[in-house]
């Protein structure tokens, strides 16, 4: 009678261990499921989505800096196109190269 009292160690085990496992699993493919539908989210809401005011914006600004050469009469400031601003720049430093450095 003493056999049937005692504790079935290898099966409290393996249960144990089984336990461990599918646990583990589970969290594992929950988190592949989780990352896998949040893509398909960010690619259906990419695809959806207009971007009206960003390109708004940006059609302003481009417009402002590609303004022709005048003043302007809100502020007095003297205004070139970006790219005439661009060519100035690089001319300037090519003579500041050829000139040398007057840096000390």
């Amino acid at each position: 009678m003493a056999a049937y009292d005692d504790l079935n160690v290898k099966r409290i085990f393996i249960v144990g261990i089984a336990s461990i496992v599918v646990t583990a699993v589970t969290a594992l493919a929950v988190q592949v499921l989780y990352y896998y539908l949040e893509d398909v989210q960010l690619a259906r809401t990419s695809e959806n989505s207009s971007y009206t005011r960003q390109n708004n914006a940006l059609k302003a600004q481009t417009e402002d800096i590609s303004k022709p050469e005048g003043v302007d009469a809100e502020t007095g400031n003297l205004v070139i196109p970006i790219e005439s601003a661009m060519s100035v720049i690089i001319s300037e430093s090519e003579t500041r190269k050829k000139s040398g450095s007057d840096e000390t």
